[in-house]
């Protein structure tokens, strides 16, 4: 794996479901050394972000990189892979805490998640040792009452594995860029689709991410949404 990225953070949906941060209590940071390989050691560019998702059974991801030395050019893999016995991620699932790998060293990462009280720090540790070569706590902390509204959660193994393959082309040609030149028709040839099956397949994926958006925001029940809303 590269070395690590301080801007770097993901999330991870567990399998059971987005977590429920206004009943957690603490913020936990956890270095990990994994008990076993990881397709993220594959990556021989630099890790810039990594965004991972668990559900059926499967361990989504999608991995931003950058060539060295090149500090301009980002591009976006995904990969989908049957999730590792030895994943600290599916142990923080059976607690309904959602991890977030906010570090990518060699041979390391940085998890931090939220949890309800200290034992249930405790039995996350002894699970993950129990599964890695080495887990250590970074920081232990309070979760203000404030930090709290502002976490939705996107589910991307909602999607069909078409609209994925769609929406991450359009992503990598840098369609969704405000000041992108990148047509419809690019990325559909990119594809080998019609502009209008890839249309089709973008529009039912926003769809669906906007539907999760609407119903796990903080508010949503009331009317009176409080997630930011981007400039």
């Amino acid at each position: 794996m590269s070395q690590p990225n301080p801007s770097s953070g993901t999330s991870v949906q567990g399998a059971s479901g987005p977590q429920d941060v206004e009943r957690r209590a603490l913020r936990v940071l956890l270095e990990i050394v994994p008990g076993g390989p990881c397709f993220i050691d594959e990556f021989e560019e630099e890790i810039v972000d990594v965004d991972v998702r668990l559900g059926g059974g499967r361990c989504h991801c999608d991995v931003s990189l950058r060539a060295s030395g090149d500090t301009s050019h980002v591009v976006r893999k995904y990969r989908s892979k049957p999730i590792c016995d030895h994943c600290p991620g599916a142990v923080m699932s059976q607690y309904s805490c959602l991890p977030r790998y906010k570090r990518v060293g060699d041979g390391w990462f940085i998890l931090e998640t939220c949890v309800s009280d200290i034992p249930t720090v405790s039995e996350i540790v002894g699970e993950s040792k129990r599964l890695s070569d080495r887990v250590t706590v970074r920081s232990l902390v309070p979760i203000e009452p404030s930090a709290v509204p502002d976490i939705c959660d996107v589910d991307l193994t909602r999607l069909t594995t078409k609209q994925r393959q769609a929406v991450h082309a359009a992503i990598e040609t840098g369609y969704y860029d405000p000041d992108s030149s990148t047509s419809l028709d690019q990325v559909a040839a990119r594809l080998s689709l019609s502009s209008a099956a890839l249309s089709q397949r973008l529009k039912r994926a926003e769809a669906n991410i906007m539907r999760q958006l609407s119903e796990g925001c903080v508010g949503s029940e009331t009317g009176s949404c409080v997630c930011p809303v981007p400039e």
